[in-house]
């Protein structure tokens, strides 16, 4: 393996074909950027960054800097295949205070090249499967329904609805559980307080709804509301953004929070957190699911290496790349029945392709 030679990054804009609403934001496109890096044999390699601010607080701008200044300078003159990737995760970790999506998408790059020059994609590089990996579609908050004859409904068989803004969820939920005819999941983004959560579930039970589980329903803060939360109802509790690090998941842990634990790579920090995340999940006892921010198919192939790596008979949250692809005119969607597909192209290139064909324009750093 050759040093690295060079760090470079591009900003992405994508519109999505459905405005995307949460109890945190409201959007209508993705925003994010695109890390490269070579090497000086010409390889590549090739990590996205989605700017999130009510999550992870990270601009276009300021993954930029992050990636071009001190992160670039860390790697530049490098050779990753002489580091561990603990040594990677850790150099990353070191060298910024929090920018996790930054940390994220500049190890994937490097991640991305060593697993093209070895020949295997990424999923394998990570010890997963080349193979699909099932997903959610998520039915956005505030008011949307779900149309039994739309795109979601012929592509996925698992929902995860959206609520917290409107009084009527309630209601909401038992009537897309009724239209979709399928088990829902459901996630309030820190919307709620413990007698929200506790009431909301009660009536949904009631309803024989058939609930997989309820996702960050009270503040990412409320470790303590969440255990109570738990002793309260007989549903499965997916903490979100209570874990960024592998301190917080501990927290968690001792806490009785939660019983499964949603991995992304934007607030982890990337790869190697990720997996670490997910083997102490296991060993606690907690159920793993990988789920992503708004990004493109460049950063949900990422996440569903991942994901086939930590847990690949599991269905995850991936469909965040299904929002900005026309669900009826690309044939080249990775979404197929209920899954994504991770292609057997040697790291992420058949995504970076995909990506890369709409024209990006590079920023880069000082050469090595």
């Amino acid at each position: 393996m050759a040093r690295i030679v060079e760090v470079a990054t591009a900003r992405m804009a994508r519109p999505l074909h459905t405005p995307f609403v949460t109890a945190l934001r409201r959007t209508e496109h993705v925003f994010s950027v695109v890390v490269r890096v070579t090497d000086a044999d010409g390889r590549v390699g090739f990590g996205e960054a989605p700017q999130i601010w009510r999550v992870t607080g990270e601009s276009q701008a300021s993954i930029e800097a992050c990636v071009l200044g001190p992160l670039a300078e860390l790697l530049t003159g490098s050779d990753p295949l002489l580091a561990p990737a603990a040594d990677l995760h850790r150099d990353l970790a070191s060298a910024v205070v929090a920018n996790g999506g930054a940390r994220a998408a500049t190890e994937i790059a490097v991640q991305d090249l060593l697993a093209r020059a070895a020949g295997v994609p990424l999923a394998r590089f990570l010890g997963g499967r080349a193979q699909p990996v099932g997903t959610d579609v998520t039915v956005a908050a505030q008011g949307a329904a779900w149309d039994p004859a739309g795109a979601a409904a012929s592509t996925f068989d698992q929902v995860k609805i959206k609520v917290g803004l409107d009084p009527s969820d309630v209601g909401r939920v038992i009537e897309i559980h009724r239209t979709a005819r399928m088990p829902v999941r459901v996630d309030a983004n820190q919307a709620w307080d413990l007698a929200t959560a506790t009431a909301a579930v009660e009536a949904w039970l009631a309803a024989g709804v058939r609930l997989d589980f309820l996702e960050q329903p009270l503040p990412a803060w409320d470790l303590a509301g969440h255990a109570e939360l738990r002793r309260r109802v007989p549903v499965p509790i997916v903490l979100d953004e209570s874990v960024f690090t592998i301190h917080d998941l501990r927290r968690a842990i001792d806490a009785g929070s939660g019983d499964i634990v949603n991995i992304k790579l934007a607030k982890c920090g990337g790869l190697h957190a990720g997996l670490e995340l997910a083997d102490l999940a296991r060993e606690a006892g907690l159920g793993v699911m990988v789920g992503s921010m708004m990004e493109s198919e460049l950063g949900l192939s990422a996440a569903a290496a991942l994901a086939s790596a930590v847990a690949p008979d599991q269905v995850h949250d991936l469909d965040a790349a299904w929002w900005s692809i026309d669900p009826a005119g690309d044939a080249g969607t990775p979404y197929r029945g209920g899954t994504f597909v991770i292609d057997d192209s040697p790291g992420l290139s058949h995504a970076v392709a995909r990506v890369d064909a709409a024209g990006l324009t590079w920023n880069k750093s000082a050469p090595g």
